[in-house]
């Protein structure tokens, strides 16, 4: 645990301060006079950019025998684009600047998991512990964030708590110097063709077909459409529909990752035992259910219910899904292919806000309906054709 401290706390650091913006920024827009349109809009950027951005500095990250000093790099400029919002007044540049920030956020999650899991080989009970502990950090990040925001905003103005949060994000390269990383011995070649080298998938995309990788790209694509959708709108939906208070939306927004913290730990281990698809699987249902629980919400306790539900389906979801796709892609490529998932579930954050907005804009139960299918849909597509060799992943789990 001594060696993954620096680690932990960099994630937990820049998670606190990276997840904290969702929420704060629907709530500084619907300020400045944004339609809901508009506020979707801008998670639906994000989701574009970061889209195109997980897979480039995925690899990039796997021809580097030390990748630490580009996650410094990915910490500290998207630190000082945070800072900005504080002081933009017209909708539009906040679209501008977010995507900004997401093209170098975008690198973060793929580089720190690389990092993590370089020692674990393909031990799935090794990597999925590696991996459940950053994810921990990352949920316990988030709930340290929404509790944050939550006691802020009753003595801050929005605004000022955006200046709060930029400043907190340069914070985690703090512990990101005391890492100490082993120098890796197969690192990827550098593909001569300029489009190859930023998107390696094009000059060798036969990994996809092992075991069925793909169909969990896409049900990670079509369950992140879901989530993006309702979570693009909650804070709108919470305060106008439901009637609650800006800071009791907040607080209760922490369920979710307080619940993710616990579930990561939990699947972490049981993925040992149950194996990463079904774990997948577990995860998107439940995501599903969130949907359902919100279209049939007239208090805060539907509400709280539908943050349970989906703070448990994280942890299932995104470590099975990581989990599968470490042990079904090339060692030298690992980076560049934990960086699809980013890109796969960021292209659902492309497409699910502005779905959400428009179907929002006449009825927020037949939007949340909507993707509850859709995200029924994606697990029953890992179910039929993502496979799962148990005998050798049974012959792992004992090594």
């Amino acid at each position: 645990m001594k060696r993954r401290l620096p680690l932990l706390l960099t994630a937990l650091l820049r998670f606190t301060a990276a997840r904290s913006f969702g929420m704060l920024l629907q709530l500084r827009l619907r300020e400045l006079g944004a339609s809901i349109f508009i506020i979707s809009l801008l998670t639906t950027v994000r989701g574009g950019v970061m889209t195109f951005g997980s897979p480039i500095w995925g690899g990039l990250a796997d021809e580097r025998q030390y990748r630490k000093s580009l996650m410094i790099f990915l910490i500290v400029l998207p630190g000082f684009l945070y800072i900005l919002y504080a002081f933009l007044q017209v909708p539009y540049h906040f679209i501008l600047l977010a995507g900004a920030i997401a093209f170098f956020s975008s690198g973060f999650r793929p580089v720190v998991l690389a990092i993590s899991t370089v020692s674990a080989g393909n031990s799935v009970g090794k990597s999925s512990r590696e991996i459940s502990f950053i994810n921990a950090a990352s949920s316990l990040g988030m709930f340290l964030g929404r509790v944050l925001v939550s006691l802020l905003l009753i003595v801050l103005s929005v605004q000022n708590t955006l200046f709060f949060f930029g400043l907190l994000a340069f914070a985690a390269a703090i512990p990101a110097l005391m890492i100490k990383e082993t120098k890796r011995t197969t690192i990827r070649e550098r593909y001569g063709n300029l489009l190859h080298r930023i998107f390696p998938i094009t000059a060798d995309p036969t990994p996809l077909k092992q075991n069925g990788l793909w169909a969990v790209y896409l049900g990670s694509f079509m369950r992140q459409l879901g989530t993006a959708g309702i979570m693009s709108l909650i804070a709108i939906f919470m305060t106008e529909s439901v009637g609650l208070s800006k800071s009791f939306a907040v607080l209760l927004s922490g369920i979710n990752p307080a619940l993710q913290f616990f579930s990561h730990l939990l699947f972490g281990k049981l993925i040992s035992t149950i194996g990463p698809k079904v774990s997948t699987v577990i995860g998107i249902f439940l995501s599903s259910m969130t949907a359902v629980f919100l279209a049939l919400a007239n208090s805060w306790i539907m509400i709280a219910l539908a943050y349970g539900c989906l703070g448990l389906a994280f942890g299932a979801f995104i470590n099975g899904a990581s989990t599968f796709i470490t042990l079904n892609s090339p060692d030298e490529r690992r980076a560049e292919f934990l960086g699809l998932l980013r890109s796969s579930r960021s292209l659902g954050f492309m497409v699910g806000p502005i779905t959400a907005g428009l179907i929002a804009e006449s009825t927020y139960t037949g939007m949340f309906a909507f993707m509850a299918s859709v995200m029924a849909i994606s697990g029953l597509i890992v179910v039929i054709f993502s496979k799962e060799d148990r005998s050798h992943v049974n012959m792992r789990f004992r090594s």
